[in-house]
């Protein structure tokens, strides 16, 4: 009777109760084991779509957006935070490229 309430620990192989949650010896957690997968949660097409536009046209909430968005441990939302940041750097750009030839032509007919 007493040996139906042991098991053996599937990280050291040593005799532990059969109710342990974690192994007494070396620690292994039998809890993560019973516990069911979490479901992975994805960025719908649609909201891609707004947070990019946002992103281009209000660059400082694309920076804020992207943060937030690559702060999340799954790759889904890493991807998004990424893309919103670069979008975010395209109007930057655009805007210093236009100063740049907008000031070189000035000089150039001065």
């Amino acid at each position: 009777m007493e040996a139906s309430k042991s098991r053996n620990c599937v990280g050291c192989g040593r005799t532990i109760s059969w109710d342990a949650n974690v192994c007494p010896y070396c620690g292994h957690d039998y809890r993560a084991a019973m516990a069911p997968p979490q479901p992975r949660a994805e960025v719908s097409t649609g909201m891609r779509f707004l947070l990019y536009l946002v992103s281009f046209f209000i660059p400082i909430a694309g920076f804020i957006i992207g943060a937030i968005y690559y702060s999340n441990p799954q790759p889904d939302f890493k991807h998004v935070g990424k893309m919103c940041i670069i979008i975010a750097l395209l109007p930057l750009l655009l805007v210093l490229l236009c100063w740049f030839v907008i000031g070189l032509a000035w000089l150039t007919f001065t």
